[in-house]
């Protein structure tokens, strides 16, 4: 690409600003403009955003993923439901199994911190799904894609996550034992509903000291509203509720769910406060905790005041969704930059023998501007943006030091031309600024290569480090395709 076309703009300093701050840098690198207070990609972002993208699109092409349009999606949760009615409506029969496909989408966010920066709720994704195979697949391949764009991350239940002081979600580190309720088999009989008489016991400590048990023998049910929907979440009794992982699953903002008053606990269960159960329990969805088993008997609220059953189980008297949604301590900064999730509802497909099998669907996404922020955040140094040969916009730069000389600038379009026949991504820069002025915005865009021709038409290689390598239009190619300058 020749300069004029890229139309760069890098700023100095600004002084009044943090300058380690990803966001000031990225700015003055030119990949972002603000636009009426939004963030806007420039020329030079785009060429970022769309590398990214590529690196994305090659790995899910080795693993013969096919890409999909899906219009009209919204926000997230209806994203996830369109490509289940997708996978649902074309999986006709087993010869369509495992279904593997992709989509480019701008989804709403709408979890009010994802405008901070961006100043608007819409984020680019990119969303892949499997039907027919476990979720360790999509995991794994995940796990590919990050370590292909060079960023670590941290892994807390369905959520990958850059770790960053700078970053506005918040995660957990320490490992749990978090045995999904939907891969366990129930082991033993299931004993009887049995009804229980717990006069004006309406706490757990309460509760288990009555009935001498523990409190992960007890389902806690907590109700709740986003002010037009009713939801009940369900933990045993020694946990809290993560309101932010339920939010987040519900696909609500942030903060918008609150308790049950009193009157409204009544209306609903038709019982006081502290006798909440789940069975039969009329609302817009139960979310469980992936810590409470299928296999186990617990103590609840029997929706009846003074009362509560033992002997419930998963199945048999109530139902729901699993999602990781207990609270945990210690939680860590950083940017929520993609998720796996598993959809609950499975889908039936014609197998071999002309009988029906059902075939859960896995769906992953990766968030394409939060991925950009990450890189940059990841890969600065003091100087700009030290991005990896892979990764980076442009491998290289052509620069002519006078380019007033028709000699000089023979020879770098000569080069120019050679390294673009050869798929390098290279950028042509024929300015007239000062040479100290060119290397200012390569350092701070990150082009690790830079290739100078001399006013005589001689050229050499240089690094962003400042060490040099002769050169020849017959090992030109060779060099820059060489991860590292010797």
């Amino acid at each position: 690409m020749k300069i004029k076309e890229l139309k760069l703009r890098t700023m100095k300093p600004d002084q009044t600003r943090d300058q380690s701050n990803i966001e000031s840098v990225i700015e003055r690198a030119g990949y972002l403009r603000k636009v009426d207070g939004r963030s806007c990609y420039t020329t030079l972002g785009l060429i970022l955003k769309k590398r990214i993208e590529k690196i994305i699109e090659e790995s899910l092409a080795e693993e013969f993923f096919s890409e999909v349009a899906i219009s009209g999606k919204k926000d997230l949760l209806s994203y996830i439901q369109s490509m289940h009615d997708y996978n649902r409506t074309f999986s006709a029969s087993y010869k369509d199994i495992p279904l593997k496909i992709y989509t480019k989408e701008e989804i709403e966010f709408r979890n009010g911190h994802y405008d901070s920066f961006w100043k608007t709720r819409f984020q680019n994704i990119i969303g892949f799904s499997v039907l027919g195979m476990d979720r360790n697949s999509v995991n794994e391949l995940m796990a590919v894609i990050l370590k292909k764009l060079g960023i670590p991350a941290d892994v807390d239940r369905e959520g990958y996550y850059y770790r960053t002081a700078a970053g506005q979600d918040r995660f957990y580190t320490q490992s749990e034992e978090n045995i999904s309720a939907a891969t366990v088999s129930a082991s033993h009989s299931a004993e009887e509903l049995e009804i229980l008489h717990t006069p004006d016991i309406r706490t757990i400590d309460a509760l288990c000291g009555f009935l001498k048990v523990s409190p992960d023998q007890v389902i806690k049910t907590m109700l709740y509203t986003d002010g037009t929907h009713k939801y009940a979440v369900l933990v045993e009794g020694h946990k809290d509720v993560d309101l932010d992982a339920v939010s987040r699953v519900l696909g609500i903002k942030d903060d918008s769910l609150h308790a049950l008053s009193s009157q409204l606990v009544h209306e609903l269960t038709g019982a006081e406060v502290g006798f909440a159960g789940p069975m039969d329990l009329k609302v817009s969805q139960i979310i469980i905790d992936t810590g409470i088993r299928k296999d186990r008997q617990y103590i609840a609220g029997a929706n009846k005041t003074d009362l509560h059953y033992t002997g419930m189980t998963y199945g048999r008297h109530f139902t729901g969704d699993f999602h990781p949604i207990a609270r945990r301590e210690e939680a860590v900064d950083g940017w929520l930059i993609g998720e796996v999730r598993s959809h609950p509802e499975k889908i039936r497909v014609q197998s071999l023998k002309g009988d029906f099998k059902y075939h859960s669907m896995s769906l992953a996404y990766i968030n394409i501007d939060r991925i950009l922020l990450s890189m940059s955040d990841y890969y600065k140094d003091d100087i700009g943006l030290d991005f990896p040969v892979e990764i980076t916009g442009f491998q290289t730069v052509v620069a002519l030091v006078d380019p007033r000389s028709v000699q000089a600038k023979e020879t770098a379009e000569e080069v120019y031309a050679r390294l673009k026949s050869e798929g390098i991504r290279v950028l042509y820069d024929d300015r007239k600024d000062r040479m100290g002025s060119k290397f200012y915005d390569y350092d701070l865009i990150g082009i690790p290569h830079r290739i100078i021709v001399g006013k005589d038409g001689a050229f050499d290689i240089k690094d962003r480090k400042g060490m040099v390598t002769e050169a020849s239009l017959n090992n030109i190619v060779e060099i820059i395709q060489s991860k590292v300058i010797e």
